[in-house]
């Protein structure tokens, strides 16, 4: 299994907004949610939100058999609640994932019992 953890800004005043979509996210789409990330390829997405000096940010964890490719076809996929949510997430952080992101982030620790 590989994860990926990156941290998405949350733009001034947009927190209720993500707190919305988070809610939607794991309430009322959750059975679509969980098809989304099946059909990737992902077994886990888990998002905290994080305050520091420089703002409000979504930390995102994904784990998968091969994230990089889970983050290769949501980018791709046309589906209507992958679409949405795309939507829903650049309007409260201004990042288009309809494109892969362009750099994966570098793991310098990763300790396990």
């Amino acid at each position: 299994m590989s994860s990926l953890a990156f941290a998405i800004p949350i733009l001034p005043g947009k927190m209720d907004e993500c707190r919305a979509w988070a809610g939607d996210v794991m309430g009322s789409r959750s059975g679509e949610t969980t098809q989304s990330k099946s059909a990737i390829g992902l077994d886990r997405e888990s998002c905290w939100i994080q305050s520091t000096p420089q703002g409000d940010m979504l930390v995102v964890l994904l784990e998968g058999d091969d994230v990089a490719a889970a983050n290769r076809s949501f980018a791709s996929s046309e589906s209507p609640y992958d679409v949405w949510f795309k939507e829903r997430v650049q309007s409260f952080s201004g990042i288009d994932f309809s494109v892969p992101i362009p750099a994966l982030p570098e793991q310098v620790v990763d300790w396990r019992r």
